[in-house]
């Protein structure tokens, strides 16, 4: 049993001051250029079902995306004070501040305020964090509520404090109502409860705990179990991970989502191969995160509190890490994303072996270095990380269209487009390439495939000016589908202009011209690329 500090309102004082400032440098950090980047492709669905009427909003929650409502409804409350693309980010940017906060009082259930503080500094400069704090998607939200329901377990299966059951229960049910990825929580929860003495203790209040939660989740399980019918095919584009793609998500969580030796395709300045050999640089960065968590993951063999809490933490971070990449092999999920509320659990290890670290002046050292590290990793995500400039996209046809006379065919991925055509003037006409009865771009048939080519074409018909903007192109499917739109917009006269094409790191936009030809032009081609 954890024997931690006792929750008088006394000793609850001090940790406040000690958070305060570190939430607060945590909320600076996440401000820092939180509307800069323009929407990518997931988020301009957020504003779709986020701008929506409430029935709208679970229609497209129960037939396009694979999540529940409940962060729509939270984005849906933030855009009614602004709708801008900070705006539309600021739930996961309170849901990360939870984080912080969460990490300090995970640490704290057996832990100095000296060594919980640190593990809260190192998810507040965590890239990891950073990175999905400033994105308008569910991972943040939803990762803080499996953070809430994995502490608030702690306290009432592991301390055996009985007023925790019910926060439990509502936190539990809010983090199933966000996004799936919650049940991850619920299978670390599952295993110290068969594993450890005080959670068999505990088994049958945790069990009525879990009923008690799904019976709050059950209006939207028969729904949640036709969007896994579909998962595997909304990741169309992910393969069974191998070693790169294991070594991406690692290096993601553990220590930064971007290249920090060599620097991705676009950026402005160079990785740290450019003062390091490139071996030495791996070397160092491998080592960084991993000799402190491996001296955290020796405190977990230790009888007492401090080992029970390090025993959480290792479950709470290797357990759903072997889960996907164990399901991966037959539903691909191997992704980042998935692995947000992991941060926390790294953290506590972390800071423990740091605190561990003999002589003490390694300790401070390490630690120095690591943060200096994240710090780094940080900076690099602000100036090199950018997914697809739709921004720029749109802002170049709107300069570039024929005013009355231009539509857009954008096959599946619309929104986007959208959020930022209603702000040119005139806007454009707007128009998907996709088919009602496949909500993912997994597959058609030949006879669906055909149907959504004569869509386009009606629709664009009365246009002189078609523009066709396509979004990774890295499937049979996708590649098929984009010949289809752009067989639309050549029809009816229309002419191939020029096209270009719009790189990031999560794949280029591609963008085609098609006009009719004014009166006495020859017609031909020109291509160009930018």
């Amino acid at each position: 049993m954890i024997a931690g500090p006792q929750p008088r309102a006394a000793s609850r004082r001090p940790d406040t001051l000690v958070l305060a400032p570190i939430l607060f440098a945590a909320l600076l950090l996440r401000l820092t250029g939180l509307g800069a980047r323009s929407l990518w492709t997931d988020e301009g669905s957020t504003w779709t079902a986020a701008s929506s009427p409430l029935r709208e909003l679970i229609r497209l929650c129960a037939q396009k995306d694979a999540s529940p409502p409940l962060f729509y409804l939270l984005t849906s409350l933030a855009l009614k004070i602004g709708d801008t693309e900070a705006w539309l980010r600021s739930v996961s940017v309170v849901a990360s501040l939870g984080m912080v906060w969460l990490t300090y009082r995970i640490a704290r259930l057996a832990a100095s305020r000296s060594e919980a503080s640190l593990a809260a500094v190192l998810v507040a400069l965590s890239p990891h964090q950073l990175m999905f704090a400033q994105e308008a998607r569910t991972y943040m939200t939803v990762a803080c509520f499996t953070t809430w329901a994995l502490y608030l377990f702690a306290r009432a299966a592991l301390l055996d404090r009985r007023r925790a059951w019910l926060p439990f229960v509502l936190v539990s049910a809010l983090g199933l109502w966000t996004q799936s990825i919650a049940l991850l929580g619920v299978g670390v929860q599952a295993t110290l409860i068969v594993l450890t003495p005080a959670g068999r203790r505990n088994a049958w209040r945790w069990l009525l705990a879990q009923a008690a939660a799904f019976a709050l989740y059950a209006p939207w399980i028969a729904i949640n179990l036709a969007q896994a019918s579909h998962l595997s095919h909304s990741h169309w584009y992910l393969r069974t991970p191998g070693g790169h793609e294991v070594f991406q998500v690692l290096r993601a969580v553990f220590l930064s989502p971007i290249p920090l030796v060599t620097p991705p395709p676009g950026a402005t300045l160079p990785g740290l191969e450019a003062f390091l050999p490139r071996p030495v640089a791996h070397l160092i960065l491998t080592a960084l995160p991993i000799v402190p968590l491996l001296f955290g993951a020796r405190e977990a063999l230790r009888p007492g509190p401090a080992g029970q809490v390090q025993r959480f933490a290792l479950a709470g971070l290797c357990l759903p890490l072997l889960a996907v990449w164990l399901v991966s092999f037959k539903v691909p999920l191997w992704l980042p994303r998935y692995f947000v509320f992991l941060t926390p659990m790294l953290a506590v290890l972390t800071a423990r072996g740091l605190w561990a670290m003999r002589p003490p002046g390694l300790s401070y050292a390490w630690t120095a270095l690591l943060l200096l590290a994240s710090g780094y990793a940080c900076f690099r995500y602000s100036t090199d990380y950018a997914k697809e400039p739709w921004r720029q996209v749109v802002h170049f046809i709107g300069m570039n269209q024929q005013p009355g006379h231009a539509a857009v065919l954008v096959p599946f991925d619309v929104d986007p487009f959208r959020y930022y055509d209603r702000r040119l003037d005139p806007p454009l006409a707007a128009i998907e390439v996709s088919h009602p009865d496949v909500p993912f771009a997994s597959d058609y048939t030949p006879r669906q495939l055909d149907e959504m080519e004569t869509a386009a074409r009606a629709r664009a018909a009365s246009y002189d000016q078609v523009w066709v903007i396509v979004r990774s192109p890295n499937s049979e499917v996708r590649r098929e589908v984009a010949r289809r739109a752009e067989r639309a917009a050549e029809s009816d006269g229309r002419v191939l202009k020029d096209r270009s094409i719009w790189t990031s790191m999560s794949g280029p936009l591609r963008v085609a011209r098609f006009e009719r030809p004014a009166p006495g032009d020859s017609g031909a081609a020109a291509k160009t690329a930018h």
